[in-house]
């Protein structure tokens, strides 16, 4: 009898343990998301150049307004790039952490972004969310140059908060 239930509990450690490649779902969206974005962030590079060296070669007198579209465009690429890095990050973490074998053959192998742990994967991933908003700010910032209001401050507040969350947390893993 007893035989009979260790079985059936290794059967279903087995099952659960083979629904773990379910998560292959979340690393394939993840890494085409990642490219995606990383297109963007590169169409954004290209419309920076172009508005600018368009103003410039056409030798218009707005100089100053098509450098403001360009620092406009790489701002954007900056905020698409970073989310196209943590697409990555969060792909490979969830690659490292449940389809990889947890044995690996070679006991140097290198694991895909070094994650290791839920907990690293988590921390990274709030790292990169903080810089995001930060560069989202900064967009927000220049788009309202010289019409600023006490509104524009909950972002930046929400990010010192988030950095100040993000900082304890690290602290108490110590």
């Amino acid at each position: 009898m007893a035989g009979q239930q260790q079985m059936q509990v290794e059967r279903l450690e087995q099952l659960v343990g083979r629904f773990r490649f379910a998560s292959i779902i979340a690393v394939i969206a993840s890494a085409l998301g990642s490219l995606l974005m990383f297109v963007i962030g590169g169409v954004k590079v290209f419309l920076a150049y172009s508005s600018y060296l368009g103003a410039a070669l056409a030798d218009k007198g707005g100089m100053k307004d098509s450098a403001n579209v360009a620092i406009d465009y790489m701002v954007q690429a900056i905020d698409a790039f970073l989310i196209a890095v943590v697409l990555m990050i969060f792909g490979g973490g969830i690659y490292n952490l449940f389809i990889r074998e947890i044995s690996s053959p070679e006991p140097g192998a290198k694991h895909i972004v070094g994650i290791r742990k839920i907990s690293q994967l988590k921390r990274v991933l709030a790292e990169l969310v903080i810089v995001i908003l930060m560069v989202k700010f900064l967009e927000e910032a220049l788009h309202n140059l010289g019409s600023y209001r006490w509104e524009m401050l909950i972002l930046p507040a929400a990010v010192l908060m988030m950095a100040i969350a993000v900082r304890v947390l690290r602290l108490k893993e110590l």
